[in-house]
This record gives C-alpha cells, structure tokens and sequence, in this order.
C-alpha cells in the first residue's frame, strides 16, 4: 500500500510539472470518456433501467395477440374481453393481470384548458405494478366494475407540480375532465410514468369511464373486435416465461374453440417489460440506433486515446534518460512499468472526472430534446450508478490502453545514449507511432462517412415523393366529443369552422383527417376485395385514414382515377372509399378499380378513386396499400385541420386559435403546429443520429490532425540532423517539403485504405436506419476521404514547411 501512495504522489507531482502535456490530454480523453458516457446514459434509459416506481419490476410482462404474417402484426393490442379472459384464465401464472391505453381528454382547471394526456386503466393496473401512490390511493376494485359509475382520477406526478402547483389538498377536490367533474384520489409517485416511462401522463383514469372518456359509439367494454387495450401481468414467484407463454397458449385455444371468427390463426406472446423498451416493435430499431451511437462514440474514444497514446510516447522519449538512471542504479523493470501504469490511470481518472461534468452537459441538452406534440416527453437521462460505473470502468480500460505502450518503451532505453542524453537510434517511436496514424486516419473516416451519410440522407428524405404537398399548410387537433357533443352537433361544429377558415385571407384549401401521415396515430382494418383470394398467411389488414370532403385537394395528393369525396358522400350514401395505386396493383391486378367492391370494417364498399402511392408510417417504408374513407360514414368526432395558406402558416396560428374560441371558447385547439414540423417525427431518429454522428466526426476529425501535426512534428524534430546533411549536400527546401509530406501522406493513404474497408462494413450494417438511399453512397464517400486527405495534408504541410526552415549549419553544429 505504500508503495502504491508513493507511486501516486509522483504521478500527481509529474502531472502538476507538466501542465501543458496535461491539460491537452485529459481535454482529450475527457471528450471521449464524456460522450461515451452521455450516450450509455441514453442506452440504460431506453434498454436496461427497471421500471421506475415499480415493484419487482423482473417480475412483469407484455402480453400481445398474434396474426398470422409476423412483423409488427405479431404485437396487436388486446379487447376488454380477451384481457378480462387472461384476467380469469391464467391465475396459476399469474398473480394480477391489468389493461391500458393512451388517450387524450380535455383538462379544465383554475380557469385554464388544455389538451393533455391521460392513460386509461383497469383496476388493477397500480396494484398489477406494485405502484405506492405519493398521495391518496390508486383505483379500488369495485372502481372496476359499472360503466360510467366511477368518476375519479390518479394525477401523474409531474402534472401535480407544473399543473396543480404541487397542492396536497388537490386529493378529494375535483377537476373537470372532457367537460365532467372528476374526483382526484391520489397522486402517482415521481419516479412513475407508467409502462412507457420516456412519456409522463397527466392523468390515470379508470377503465370503467372509457365512454365518457372516448365519447366512441358501441360497446367498447364488451366487442372483441375492438383491440384497442395494452396487456400487462406480473409472474407469480417461480413461474418462468416459457411456463406462462404455454398457459396463454392454451387459454387462447379454448377461445379459438369459443370465438373462431376473432381467434382463428391468432396467438398470444409475452415480452419482459424489461426488454420491450419504447415498443417491442421498435426493439430492432433500438438495438441497431444505440449499438451505432454507442460504436461511434467509442471510435471517437479511440482516436483520443491514440492521440493520448502519442503524447505519452513523446513524453516517453523525453524520460528516457530519467528511465536509464533509474534502470542503472538498480531498479526493476516492472516497478517503473507500474508506476508509469498508475500514472496514466491516474491521468485517466482526472480526464474521467471532466468527463463527467462533459456528460452532465450533453444529458441536460438531450433531455430538452421534444417531439413536435402535445406530450410530455421526459427522457429521464441520468448519471446513475450503472451510468458512473461505465465511467469508472472505461477511464480504467482507457488509462492501461494508452499507457502500456510507452511504458513498455521508456522502461527498455538504449542505457549508454540515453544516459549522455544522446536521442535514441533507431526510432523506436515512429515505428509506434506509425500504426496509431493509421489507426487514427482509418476510425476518423469511418466516423465521417457514417456522419455524412446521415446528414445527406436528411437532405433526401426531404426530397422524398411523400404523395402529399407539405409545403405551406398549418395543423391543429380538435375534439367536440370530449366537451360533450353529440353527433350532430359535432358535425355542425365542424362545418362552420371550415366555412369560416376558408374565407380566410391567404387560406388556399381547410378539410380535416383523422391520421396524418407519417405521424405516431394510425389505424388498419380487414379487407376483403371481390375476386381476391388471400394466401393462407397473407396479412390483409390495411392501414387507413377517414378524411373529410377537399383533403386531397389541400394536401395535393394526386387523383390517378375517379372522383375525391364530396359533400354527398354522407351517411345516408351507399358507402364509398378512395385507394391509393398499391391497392389496386395488389388486390385488383389489372381490373378496373373505379366500381370495385371491398367489404372493411363490417361494411360493403365501393371504390370511386384512386390517389397516388405515398408515404404514410415511415418515410423508408415499402410501397402500401391504403385506404381512405369519408368522415361522415365512417365517423371520428376527433379531427386534425389541415389548412394550406399562401404564405407562412406560422403567421395564421393566432388567427385560427380565434376563430375557434369564437365558436366554442371553452374548447382548446391543441398541438397546433406547421406540416414540416409534423414531419419532425419522421426525421427525429435520423436527425439526432445524424447531429451525433456529425459532432462526433468532426471531433474525430480535429483529434486526427492534432495527432498527424504531433507526429510528423516529432519525426521533423528527430531527423533534423539527416534533414541538414541532405540541405548541405544540395536538397531544396521544395524537396525536403516533399519528403516531409510524402512520409506522412504514406501513412494517411494506408489508413484511408483500411478506414474505407471499415467504413464500408459500418455503413453496411445501419442501411436498415436510412430512408431508401444507398449505404454505399460514393458521394458521400468521395467528400469525406477528400477532407480528410486535406486536413491531413495540412497537418503534415506545417511541419514540414517548418523542416524546410532549418539551417544546415546549425542542424550539423549542433551534433
């Protein structure tokens, strides 16, 4: 132990004497440990951290039906029935069962009203999470039972502070929600959002309120067509997930046998909450984003530790002296390799300690991060103790990495030159130093490569043929019903505020649509085309949208055949739809469409046009069949307006805000927003990814340079006697420029050949992540090797103009 505290004061006394070798290295590998550290922050969020608030949370499972097709098909959402059948069927599995789902609803306090979001829940959906409340109590089981019955509400805990103001007399007051009081009982605990933590619900209400909640027609609580619940149960003690997944395996038998119509070809799979992240869906597109920001940082981390690397070996050279004496009276060499060892870990540590303080920064900034919505996004980035043991662990692995090469080398000088203070022949250094260039030039066009291909595939995707017009059109989400609308009255709403808004001044086009494209909403139904016979597998469920009269003109979505809606499309028309070029090329095949019939959703229709093929869930997706129906026979009292305006739609927002109020100045207008930032959505994954990558690279980048600049500049100050010989015996300084910068382009050019078969490799792997672009672009490729070989260049020129400068004389005089 005392050989350990006297090997870490020389190192604190040897870092504190060289401030200058100091400061630049620990800025270095503080950057590199810093952002490996914000990002694994991001991974344990999204991929490993427990539940928040939550009981056992190792304990607790998805539950999700099954269709035939696989896909996302293999995670659909569950009936009321099939839930309360898990409920009763599989108690020897598991210990409670709950249902869930988002809506939004109408919050009415202290004279203010707003949008927000709520989860709809069993019962037993606190108990189900073993969620203590901070205040009052969560729902009761008899609040399971008597629809309508039991107006009360659980408020999420941040909603309690910025809403409420943090009030503890709020439990047993009541607050009006969709237009109706409701008695708040209880206050969720802060560390709980429910089971898709990164989004803070407002408020929890009770499944038996889900008419007065949806304001939708039909037994919601009672059709097993109606999939609309989340599933999620706790594992009794001892249970294991094969053992649960064969016990739903038969309760779904039994109600193959008892509902063949809702069960035949269906199953059931059950996920850990623990591995289904924001959606087991999206768990693919997880992995693949944070294994590659993960990757990236860690080759950032790299290029600082070869930097790093070559700073110690300078230092190395330096010491050799010191080293020789030591060696020379009698010290060991694996003592000196220790204490050169404690002394980069220390060195690591303190750049660790920055690190941290690095990494806070970039965590306060991505958890500002917000989606273009009305939805409390909180991304809970932290410096947990997972987070600051990664950190602990990579300034460790990092100080052994940088500093065992220039250990091994100072503890073996040449005794007899070094001890005369003679420099060392050979150059040993370079022959180190060379493969970190390499290394350094090969992970900086990797990094770039990656990063350009991201911020050109933002550039296409804007470009991309989305089937609509979105340049120039506003949006805002209205719903009547939850302030207690009827039908008719809805209806009547809706069409004066149409007439209003398109007598607008600059308004070119307003109608109204249920889904937008690419956005988070989307709905499918079953479809059955006369003179189609299905595969047995084939997944005939297709996405669509209900859309009122003159949506296609003011989105501009080309009509390739037929007719758009029109006012007389209304419910007591024979039913009509319109499908994109998809469906008819894939259920048709070569038939005219326009008279085609198609039975969806429980109805016989007739197809009286056909719109372009666009882009609707994601902008990288695959040609897909759709579908649009019009709003007055396939009725949604919740709408989004569309309004396209000639100039900047920004400028409308209040003047539409207006216009609502004085139609109904209770009802909010909410996420109110332009087109192009809804598309933020679609280009938020790509966005951050592209940002990161371009930050990284460019970090890389300057690490590079400063790495070839410390090399080349070294081997200039090692070879000035040569560098004088060959100026003495007639070498221009244009030749000697030329040498110079020939040695270190040698090194750029292997390290471009090796980066350019990493970079291919990389690029290939996160294809999956770009929007229908190629992972090969030679574009891409083609700029970045370009700026790296400039900046290389230039980081080779400086010395070598400096080699150029040097007197032969003096160079000879002094030897």
């Amino acid at each position: 132990m005392s050989t350990l505290l006297q090997d870490l004061r020389f190192g604190v006394r040897s870092l504190v004497r060289h401030p200058l070798y100091t400061a630049i290295g620990v800025i270095t590998l503080a950057l590199g440990i810093g952002l490996n550290t914000a990002v694994f922050s991001a991974v344990d969020a999204l991929l490993f951290r427990p539940l928040g608030g939550a009981r056992a949370p190792e304990e607790i499972v998805q539950v999700y039906r099954t269709s035939p097709g696989g896909g996302n098909a293999n995670y659909r959402s569950s009936s009321v029935p099939h839930f309360r059948d898990v409920q009763e069927r599989a108690t020897d599995v598991f210990s409670s069962v709950a249902a869930w789902n988002f809506n939004f609803v109408d919050l009415s306090f202290g004279g203010q009203n707003q949008r927000v979001m709520s989860v709809m829940a069993s019962a037993s959906y606190f108990s189900t999470l073993g969620v203590e409340m901070a205040r009052g109590r969560g729902f009761s089981v008899e609040e399971d039972v008597g629809p309508g019955a039991h107006p009360v509400v659980v408020l999420g805990y941040s909603a309690w502070q910025r809403t409420f103001g943090g009030d503890a007399q709020i439990v047993g007051e009541s607050v009006i929600v969709n237009g109706e009081a409701y008695t708040v009982i209880g206050i969720a605990p802060a560390a709980f959002n429910g089971v898709m933590p990164m989004i803070a619900p407002t408020l929890y209400l009770p499944l038996m309120q889900i008419g007065q909640i949806t304001r939708r027609e039909g037994k919601l609580l009672e059709t097993r067509d109606e999939n609309f619940m989340n599933v999620i149960a706790r594992l009794r003690p001892g249970v294991t997930l094969e053992q649960a997944s064969g016990r739903l395996a038969a309760v779904n038998r039994q109600l193959t046998e008892a509902f063949p119509a809702q069960y035949k070809g269906t199953g059931m799979l059950l996920v850990r909450q623990s591995e289904a992240g924001i959606h087991p869906s999206f768990r693919q597109t997880q992995v693949q984003m944070t294994s590659l920001v993960m990757a990236v940082v860690a080759m950032l981390l790299l290029i600082a530790c070869v930097n790093v690397a070559n700073l110690s070996l300078a230092r190395a050279s330096e010491r050799s002296r010191e080293m020789a004496v030591r060696l020379s009276i009698g010290a060991e060499r694996s003592r000196l390799i220790r204490q050169l060892l404690t002394e980069s870990i220390l060195f690591a540590v303190v750049a660790g300690a920055v690190g941290l303080v690095i990494a806070s920064w970039a965590i306060d900034i991505a958890n500002g991060i917000r989606i273009p919505m009305d939805i409390d996004m909180q991304p809970g980035l932290r410096l947990s103790l997972p987070v600051l043991g990664f950190t602990f662990a990579v300034s460790l692995a990092v100080g052994i990495i940088f500093g065992l090469a220039p250990a091994l080398q100072a503890t073996r000088p040449a005794l007899v030159p070094a001890l005369k203070g003679e420099a060392p022949a050979g150059g040993s250094r370079s022959r180190l130093s060379a493969p970190l260039v390499i290394a350094q030039m090969a992970l900086s066009l990797m990094l770039l490569t990656c990063a350009g291909l991201f911020l050109r595939n933002i550039r296409q995707a804007t470009t991309i043929d989305k089937g609509f017009n979105a340049e120039r059109v506003l949006l805002g989400t209205l719903d009547p019903s939850l302030q207690g609308y009827t039908r008719s009255r809805t209806e009547q709403f809706y069409e004066r505020l149409l007439e209003r808004v398109r007598t607008l001044p600059g308004v070119q086009g307003a109608a109204l649509v249920d889904n937008l494209p690419l956005g988070l909403s989307n709905s499918d139904a079953g479809v059955k085309v006369d003179g189609y016979t299905p595969s047995p597998d084939e997944n005939m469920s297709i996405a669509y949208s209900v859309v009122s009269p003159r949506y296609f003109e003011t989105l501009q979505v080309p009509m390739r055949r037929g007719r758009t809606f029109t006012a007389r499309d209304d419910s007591a028309a024979a039913p009509v739809i319109i499908v994109n070029e998809r469906f008819a090329e894939r259920f048709l095949q070569g038939r005219d469409p326009i008279g085609a019939r198609v039975r969806t959703r429980g109805v016989d229709c007739t197809i009286v046009g056909v719109t372009s093929t666009g882009k609707y869930r994601s902008l990288g997706e695959e040609p897909a069949a759709y579908v649009y129906a019009p709003q007055s026979q396939s009725w949604r009292a919740g709408m989004t307006l569309v309004v396209r305006v000639a100039g900047d739609p920004a400028a409308l927002i209040p003047t539409l805000r207006t216009e609502v109020a004085a139609l109904d100045p209770v009802l909010p207008l909410a996420d109110v927003k332009t087109m192009e930032t809804h598309l933020g959505i679609a280009l938020l994954p790509s966005r951050i990814a592209g940002t990161a990558l371009g930050v990284f690279g460019i970090l890389g980048l300057v690490l590079a340079a400063v790495g070839m600049y410390g090399v080349m500049s070294y081997s200039v100050a090692q070879r000035t006697r040569e560098i004088g010989i060959r100026m003495a015996i007639g070498s221009s300084r244009e030749e000697v420029v030329r040498l110079v910068i020939g040695q270190g382009m040698r090194l750029v050019a292997i390290g471009m050949g090796v980066g350019l078969a990493g970079a291919l490799g990389a690029t290939w792997l996160v294809r999956g992540l770009l929007y229908g672009g190629s992972a090969t672009d030679p574009v891409t490729i083609g700029v970045v090797s370009a700026v790296l070989v400039s900046v290389a260049l230039l980081a080779t020129w400086l010395p070598a103009r400096r080699a150029a400068g040097i007197d032969p004389i003096l160079a000879l005089r002094s030897e």
